[in-house]
């Protein structure tokens, strides 16, 4: 392909003669420089009349620059890489959703890759999306377990979002869980709950904190915190979570889950052991995705800032790529009426 060139579409579909930037500087009668002036906004001025003639041509001959080409001219794609450990978890796919406009925002693609929770097919998502020269990566690991001191060598700006520890050597955004807990918690001990058992994910830093911040709440008020159980962040892994629940000797009265995605499987478990929420039993959940609004019955959480959280991470890689930091922003209890409380109005 000649430099600068670009192949035509006919109005069949099919590809025809491959149009450059020469053709385009001929019909504007323009230099191929002063083409390049106007379609990449610079760096030197260009006349409203000869801007007006070469977007004019462009137009007539379809040209359309070569995008490759010109990101290794440029230096950068304008392509960020996402990794995310469930894109099936409402929680994943509005992180995803958040990341994806706020990078619209600032005319960048996302590329986002599914690990499946499999940290050997994180790794080699990584490298692939690296291989793809993106301009940065965000990533939700799939285990606490990855140090992601290994990312430093990527020579590409990292944030790592949701289960990255404060220590790591790249950038982390997350949610202050162990505080979250603490919150949902202590709403269920105002409501006058004494027996409050905890529904964690499996190993993984923010199911530790988010235990963390329950066994703290139920410390202070001198309450037994022995009813933890782990379990998958899906439906069927808060399904089980009920069954184990219902089947103790002494059944808790209230019961903090850490994600709505758990918190929903246990919705369906508790009406199937024909237990009424919040009658029997009241439910927090955490994360604040869409989902838990419209459960049955709506689903009281502490919300996630999960916009904050891709909006930051998108400009952090855009604005300051050589900076590490490390946030934890607050999160926004939401009372429904899963815990017992009227629906807060919208």
């Amino acid at each position: 392909m000649r430099d600068g060139a670009a192949i035509a579409p006919s109005l069949s579909g099919r590809n025809t003669v491959a149009v450059t930037r020469n053709d385009v500087a001929r019909s504007a009668g323009v230099s191929p420089a002063v083409v390049s002036y106007v379609l990449n906004d610079g760096p030197r001025p260009v006349s409203d009349a000869a801007r007006r003639r070469v977007l004019e041509a462009v137009k007539l001959l379809g040209y359309r620059p070569d995008g490759l080409a010109r990101s290794l001219r440029m230096g950068r794609t304008k392509t960020v890489g996402l990794v995310v450990p469930d894109a099936s978890n409402p929680f994943f796919a509005e992180l995803a959703r958040s990341i994806e406009d706020a990078a619209y925002a600032r005319g960048y693609a996302v590329m986002v890759c599914n690990s499946a929770d499999d940290v050997e097919r994180e790794r080699t998502y990584i490298a692939s999306l690296a291989e793809r020269r993106i301009d940065g990566l965000i990533l939700v690991s799939a285990t606490k377990e990855h140090d992601l001191s290994d990312l430093t060598d990527l020579a590409i700006p990292v944030v790592a979002l949701d289960r990255s520890p404060d220590e790591a050597p790249v950038s982390t955004i997350r949610a202050d869980n162990e505080r979250g807990a603490h919150a949902g918690t202590a709403h269920l001990i105002a409501h006058g709950h004494r027996a409050i058992a905890f529904v964690g994910g499996p190993d993984t830093g923010v199911s530790d904190a988010r235990e963390d911040g329950w066994r703290r709440a139920l410390c202070e008020a001198d309450l037994d915190d022995s009813g933890a159980d782990r379990a998958s962040f899906s439906f069927e892994g808060g399904y089980a979570a009920a069954r184990s629940i219902v089947a103790r000797p002494q059944r808790p009265t209230a019961v903090l889950v850490s994600s709505d995605i758990q918190a929903l499987g246990l919705l369906r478990g508790l009406d199937r052991a024909g237990l009424r929420v919040p009658d029997d039993i009241a439910v927090v959940a955490i994360d604040g995705t869409t989902a838990g609004e419209f459960a049955v019955p709506p689903l009281s959480t502490v919300a996630q800032p999960i916009s904050a959280m891709g909006e930051q991470a998108v400009n952090h890689l855009i604005d300051n790529p050589s900076e590490v930091i490390h946030r934890a922003l607050e999160n926004a209890l939401v009372l429904r009426r899963s815990c017992g409380c009227e629906e807060q109005s919208t």
